[in-house]
């Protein structure tokens, strides 16, 4: 209540004009009630008795006051205490005034000039000087004496006009004792002050000084306004303010044209700007991804080596030009964190080139890069392209140390190229790779020189993928050869026949005579015959001379091998090895066992050799290019094939059905149709809706489980007076992907909720929490309170995953169209007021609701779901 002037009281009857409204015994008791017409104006009865007892004793003190000076004391049963005080005053008490002449009783011999009234001698009072006049004065009536002044010397008349000022000199009387007149300028035709005068504007708002001497106006430059002296109103939208009195804390604003800002939740805002919740949702328009930007995933059963990281459309991972001809191998610069760890690396490479015989080209490259920043294990596979596009592939790394990888000649002309990096897989053998590290930092780019070449994949080698080829080889080299159905062959000389390429030809050839080695050339028309150059001994290696039988590299005669080093065997031929001790490893030999070698060549770069095991049939190979050995490869008898084991070849057996789902067959293979089927019926999902105890069993195959857990709501306060009731806090929530392939089950609890409070003045019961054994847990949400707190909601924890604090319950909120309070809603996610009715929510872990005049609404239960 306003502290109301004191004396004001006695104008007015309290509580007149006012609303009233009923009031129950507690509040009665209590010593309050509602005053006023406007909610909520609250006040209460003790300060209006209050101000009411202290009136009636500044009333009793009047009249004991009044009654001591009269002499008699006040009675309870006597009204008459004013009357008697004015008709029996005691003239001693009297301190100033004059008592009528009526009055008084008797005579005086002695008056003093406060009794007399009639002077017996009646006086002349006269003045003299600057004014003289004079007059008799008896006491029994005033005197007015009319002064005539002396004169000053001063010409009686008008001073001063519209061109002079008037000018006056005073003396110490006030007289005037001289008077003139000064020209001066007036408002018509003066142009400029005198003195200048300076103008300056301060408080709410500030401009610069300004001087003003009448010359030309004066502007103010308001440089600043204190907004801490406007101390009333709402700025308004038009002003920059937002129209609005209060806003919520947490909420976010939006503009209304000229009117208010209006209030947006944060589901509301994420749909104004098209923008995407954290949990993600659908897009439906492109997305360009800026300088920066990555996709990617990473995925691997831990943290360190067994992680990988995969992104698409690496940052920097691009490179185009218009231009018809630009010359150079396309050097693709690998990002700063390639260097240092062990890397395996696999990358997806789109070229395409404005040519009519060149279509689009994908070549997926993969590449073992060490710390000394030296490549192995390389490899790379056309997945789309004609023979043209089989260029060299070089891996290695530049002068300023990063690593990188060329594709094709330094003399490549390439016609308007696009190249582009599609995809990157990385892992290392030390700590994990990330997207965020592997998405940034790449470049492609034209070159002329190659800098430090590790390993080299030169054209001709790379293997192709395309489904059109089915990885036979040669296949694609016929197609491009294919011959032209016009071309017409003839026979020539020892020849007969011939035709177009239209059907099929035969060519006839003459019955020659019997070859010898003293054969010379020649030829008739339907014959002919030819000289054979023949070995001069069993190791000639002259190019093009024939072998002869007992003669030359083992055909019919022994060449032993004896304890050279295979390494140096380059001369084509056959060749035996009898002794098992002369087969070592030091000599490069496949297996330490007795065997024969064929040695063949295909130019001064490329050997090979097979090597056959004397008493098995097994088979090595391997080849030779640029002086460069591979390791043997081991081609075994079909009768001594193996049975197929992880660590070794062989024939392995396909899975059967049954097999296939039952999933504890480690000797056999699956299809992907029977892998397809088996998942398909291997998924599930169980939820646990009801408040208490449960148990997960572990499917025999299951070794991840996704779990999200609720914990229960707290329930809402009772409470019928200020400051009311507040809503339960929701529980809280938790999410993860666990390993669950140690444990046959686990225990899940699934919260209560809270119950409301049903008699008035009670606080609403905790929410339940619930859990998936020790691997995540949530608590429940925090019970509703009659002192205006909210009510906090449940926290949450795991050991994987992620998960979030439940909302707080809405403290008490006051009724708009009445007098009255309203309970606070339970806090939850689906709605910002959660449970707001006398019902528990049907979402769970929702808060239930606060309610004034009936029992609050209890929490919703908790929910335990597990996906596999």
């Amino acid at each position: 209540m306003a502290d109301p002037t004191f004396f004001d009281l006695f104008k007015s009857t309290w509580a007149q004009n006012g609303l009233t409204e009923g009031i129950t015994d507690l509040q009665y008791k209590t010593g309050w009630s509602f005053i006023g017409s406007v909610p909520p104006s609250v006040e209460q009865f003790n300060k209006v008795q209050q101000t009411t007892d202290e009136r009636l004793v500044w009333l009793y003190k009047q009249l004991d006051g009044l009654a001591a000076v009269t002499g008699r004391p006040l009675a309870a049963n006597g009204f008459d205490a004013l009357s008697y005080a004015q008709q029996n005053l005691n003239a001693t008490n009297l301190k100033s005034g004059t008592v009528p002449v009526a009055r008084l009783s008797g005579t005086a011999s002695t008056l003093t000039a406060g009794a007399a009234q009639k002077l017996a001698t009646a006086r002349t009072i006269a003045t003299t000087g600057d004014a003289t006049g004079s007059g008799s004065f008896d006491g029994s009536a005033n005197l007015s004496l009319g002064l005539t002044l002396s004169a000053s010397g001063v010409t009686a008349g008008n001073y001063g006009n519209a061109n002079a000022v008037p000018t006056f000199t005073v003396d110490a009387k006030g007289r005037v004792s001289a008077a003139g007149e000064v020209a001066v300028g007036n408002a018509a035709s003066a142009t400029k002050l005198a003195t200048a005068r300076s103008f300056a504007i301060t408080g709410g708002a500030t401009a610069a000084a300004a001087t003003f001497d009448g010359s030309a106006n004066v502007a103010f430059n308001v440089t600043g306004l204190d907004v801490s002296k406007a101390n009333a109103g709402t700025l308004p939208v038009a002003r920059g303010g937002t129209g609005l009195a209060t806003v919520a804390a947490g909420t976010y604003l939006t503009g209304a044209g000229t009117g208010a800002l209006v209030s947006r939740t944060s589901a509301q805002v994420l749909e104004d700007i098209q923008a995407f919740p954290k949990a993600g949702g659908e897009i439906s328009g492109p997305v360009l991804l800026g300088t920066g930007a990555v996709i990617g995933a990473q995925y691997g059963s831990n943290a360190s080596s067994g992680r990988t990281a995969h992104v698409l459309l690496p940052d920097g991972g691009g490179f185009s030009s218009h231009l018809a001809s630009v010359t150079g191998a396309m050097k693709i610069t690998l990002p700063p964190v390639a260097i240092g760890p062990n890397t395996m690396l696999r990358l997806r490479v789109d070229m395409f080139e404005y040519l009519p015989d060149m279509p689009p080209v994908s070549v997926l490259l993969h590449g073992y890069v060490q710390t000394s920043k030296v490549w192995s294990r390389c490899g790379a596979t056309i997945v789309a392209g004609v023979p043209a596009a089989d260029i060299p592939v070089r891996f290695g790394s530049d002068a300023a140390g990063n690593l990188c990888i060329w594709l094709g000649e330094t003399g490549k002309v390439w016609q308007y190229p696009t190249v582009t990096i599609a995809e990157v897989q990385a892992k290392y053998n030390a700590s994990g790779a990330t997207v965020a590290a592997w998405g940034i930092g790449w470049k492609v780019e034209p070159v002329t020189a190659f800098e430090t070449v590790s390993l080299t994949l030169p054209s001709g080698s790379l293997s192709f993928a395309r489904s059109d080829v089915n990885n036979v080889a040669g296949l694609q080299d016929a197609l491009v050869l294919k011959a032209n159905a016009g071309v017409t062959l003839t026979a020539g000389n020892g020849l007969s026949g011939g035709g177009t390429l239209g059907a099929n030809r035969t060519f006839t050839l003459g019955t020659p005579t019997r070859l010898s080695s003293t054969s010379t050339n020649a030829v008739t028309t339907t014959s002919h015959t030819h000289e054979l150059d023949t070995q001069t001994g069993p190791n000639d290696a002259t190019v093009g001379r024939l072998l002869t039988v007992g003669n030359a590299f083992g055909l019919g005669a022994d060449n032993p091998l004896g304890t050279v080093d295979l390494d140096t065997v380059l001369t084509p031929g056959n060749y035996g090895q009898s002794q098992n001790a002369n087969a070592s490893v030091a000599r490069h030999y496949p297996i330490s066992r007795a065997g024969t070698l064929a040695v063949g060549m295909a130019g001064a770069q490329i050997t090979t050799q097979l090597y056959i095991v004397y008493d098995t049939g097994e088979m090595f190979s391997r080849a030779r290019y640029n002086a460069i050995w591979t390791e043997w490869a081991y081609h075994p008898g079909v009768s001594r094939f193996p049975t197929a084991t992880e660590e070794g070849p062989g024939i392995a057996k396909r899975s059967s059905d049954a097999l296939a789902l039952a999933l504890v067959d480690d000797t056999t293979f699956i299809t992907p149709k029977k892998l397809s089927a088996v998942l398909s019926m291997t998924r599930g999902m169980q939820t646990f809706s009801t408040a208490g105890l449960f148990k997960w069993d572990r499917p025999a195959w299951v070794k991840w489980a996704f779990v999200r857990v609720w914990a229960a709501g707290g329930g809402g306060a009772r409470y019928s007076i200020a400051p009311g009731p507040s809503g339960g806090g929701q529980g809280g929530y938790w999410e993860g992907l666990f390993d669950v392939s140690a444990v046959a089950s686990v225990g899940i609890t699934v919260g209560a909720g809270g119950v409301g409070a049903a008699a008035d003045g009670g606080s609403g019961g905790a929410g339940g929490a619930s859990s998936f054994g020790a691997y995540c847990s949530a608590m429940g949400g925090s019970g509703g309170s009659i002192n205006s707190s909210a009510a906090v909601g449940g926290t949450s924890t795991g050991t994987s995953g992620i998960g979030w604090t439940g909302g707080f319950g809405s403290v008490p909120v006051r009724d708009v169209f009445g007098t009255g309070i309203l309970g606070g809603a339970g806090g939850g996610f689906w709605s910002p007021y959660g449970g707001s009715g006398v019902h528990t929510a049907g979402q769970p872990g929702m808060g239930g609701a606060g309610r004034t005049v009936t029992s609050a609404a209890s929490g919703a239960s908790g929910l335990v779901i597990v996906e596999w």
